[in-house]
């Protein structure tokens, strides 16, 4: 009946309407990512919307979309995609005691702390009062191994600020979106009520993953230490951004505390 159809169509358009307000606009806007980093860019709304799409579906569909946005993030950070070559903000930081610090981002990892952000102010979970002394466990446990390890090397330049600022903004929230809220997270539910192991499983994949800048066994003792650290505060407190603190702080110390790179 005519009626009827009317009514059907007062309960469809909202429907559309909520749906290009909650999931469509968002992704158009993050496509404006292809401006500066090209191809890269056109990362940031499949990622977006693959991580939606991990917390409105269950089952297979849960489980296809956690698969899709690890890729996504995978590929993107490992510089596959065209647009992706490092962005060089100032010179380098170097001084004679061998520490050499690049002022410089990964547009891939860039592009995935744009999209991540841009989800996880929609989740809300911000940090807590609770949190803040499992933080500090985690940042002070992989600074003092290091510092016992390779003693202190302090400095300071423009340089190494802006190094730290973008380590925070692009560097923590891209590898914390990744290890802890799809690799962990997406292990978590696998093992089910032995979830614990997914603590040492995303720790192997951590240190896995960073071979490539820790080349020395001491290096990598050290960030499978930081990376342990981090899957251990995100298994007892089930906090990202906790987790983006942890990394940052211990990337901080690092920068301005002790020898850059470590040595081999």
């Amino acid at each position: 009946m005519p009626g009827n159809r009317g009514a059907e169509h007062r309960l469809v358009a909202p429907g559309l309407q909520y749906l290009g307000q909650r999931y469509l606009l968002p992704a158009l806007l993050l496509s404006l990512c292809i401006i500066p980093f090209g191809l890269t860019g056109a990362a940031a709304p499949a990622i977006w919307l693959a991580l939606c799409t991990i917390e409105t579906q269950g089952g297979w569909k849960r489980a296809a979309a956690f698969l899709v946005s690890g890729l996504l993030m995978l590929v993107t950070a490992l510089g596959i995609l065209p647009g992706s070559e490092r962005v060089e903000l100032l010179p380098p930081y170097s001084d004679a005691s061998g520490n050499t610090i690049y002022a410089s981002f990964n547009a891939g990892k860039a592009v995935i702390a744009i999209a991540v952000v841009a989800f996880m102010l929609r989740q809300r979970g911000w940090l807590h009062h609770g949190d803040l002394l499992y933080i500090s466990a985690a940042i002070a446990l992989p600074f003092l191994l290091g510092l016992m390890a390779t003693g202190l090397s302090p400095k300071f330049g423009a340089a190494i600020v802006v190094a730290a600022t973008v380590n925070l903004l692009v560097v923590c929230i891209s590898e914390e979106g990744f290890f802890r809220w799809i690799l962990q997270r997406g292990s978590e539910e696998l093992l089910g009520s032995q979830r614990w192991l997914a603590v040492l499983l995303v720790t192997a994949i951590f240190t896995l993953l960073h071979t490539g800048w820790a080349a020395s066994p001491l290096a990598l003792v050290l960030v499978t230490a930081a990376g342990a650290c981090y899957s251990l505060l995100w298994y007892l407190r089930r906090n990202f951004w906790a987790c983006v603190l942890a990394h940052w702080g211990v990337n901080v110390l690092h920068l301005f505390l002790l020898p850059y790179p470590l040595p081999g």
